[in-house]
């Protein structure tokens, strides 16, 4: 575990099964914030750095990418960044090989993570920290499973197929020359009528902080979005996270309570 004036950083495991292949292995980093601090999504918005997670594993361990949850968009001043307050888990899948074998005599994997990220509130300070973790090889480790449970279900959920009975379809064009247009069909009923947040997982797209416009007609969904002034490109594809806009008012608007809400990407 590392404490510093603004967060505490511990790394995790859950391996319910063990470690043995086809059995689901997970490693992540909780970060828990000082209240009115905060760190980073994979698009940080218009300042900031995303957390950074380097792994040391043991041959036949390897691990993913970071299973991002659903951010917060957080008003800095005149900017908007996307990143997480209260406690976040950052969870990471890990793949044990077919082949992995850490001898007979062997009873743990030693897990190293070197982990970065930048945590601000209005001033911003660059942390970093080393951890290890002796993972039992044969016994269950479950001790952190609802906190991975957790973090699981924040994870922004594909749009299905048939879920609504409707195929579901996206299309986004540049409109006026300076907006996105951006159209969604097939989200879920749930969702209908109801006022939704927009994360890029692109950056320097869309003006983070700039108000912009949406509506819905049936079960279309569409928004009118500023254009970065400053953008170096147009990607042809810019996959996005649309959720129920937070609260607010509340403990979870302001970070201090668990985000409860489902994104859809």
């Amino acid at each position: 575990m590392v404490t510093t004036p603004y967060v505490r950083a511990e790394l995790m495991a859950h391996a319910p099964q063990g470690v043995a292949p086809g059995q689901p292995l997970w490693l992540g980093l909780q970060i828990t914030h000082q209240p009115e601090w905060h760190t980073y999504w994979k698009n940080p918005g218009d300042s900031g750095l995303p957390t950074d997670l380097a792994w040391t594993l043991p041959a036949g361990l390897d691990a993913g990418e970071i299973a991002w949850p659903l951010p917060r968009k957080i008003p800095i001043g005149t900017l908007a960044n996307y990143g997480y307050e209260g406690t976040v888990l950052l969870p990471v899948p890990v793949t044990v090989a077919s082949t992995f074998a850490a001898g007979p005599l062997a009873k743990d994997a030693i897990i190293q993570l070197r982990a970065s990220w930048l945590v601000c509130r209005k001033e911003c300070i660059p942390e970093e920290g080393e951890f290890t973790l002796q993972l039992p090889l044969r016994s269950t480790t479950a001790l952190n499973g609802a906190a991975f449970e957790a973090a699981a279900k924040a994870q922004p959920q594909p749009v299905l197929a048939g879920t609504n009975g409707i195929v579901p379809d996206s299309q986004a064009q540049i409109a006026d020359g300076n907006a996105l247009q951006v159209s969604v069909h097939g989200l879920p009923v749930a969702l209908r009528g109801k006022t939704l947040d927009l994360f890029p997982e692109t950056s320097e797209v869309i003006e983070n902080a700039a108000q912009w416009t949406q509506a819905w007609n049936g079960s279309v969904w569409t928004a009118k979005i500023p254009l970065a002034a400053q953008r170096s490109s147009s990607p042809s594809l810019m996959p996005v996270v649309l959720a129920e806009r937070a609260a607010e008012q509340g403990a979870a608007a302001h970070g201090t309570g668990p985000d409860t809400r489902t994104g859809y990407r």
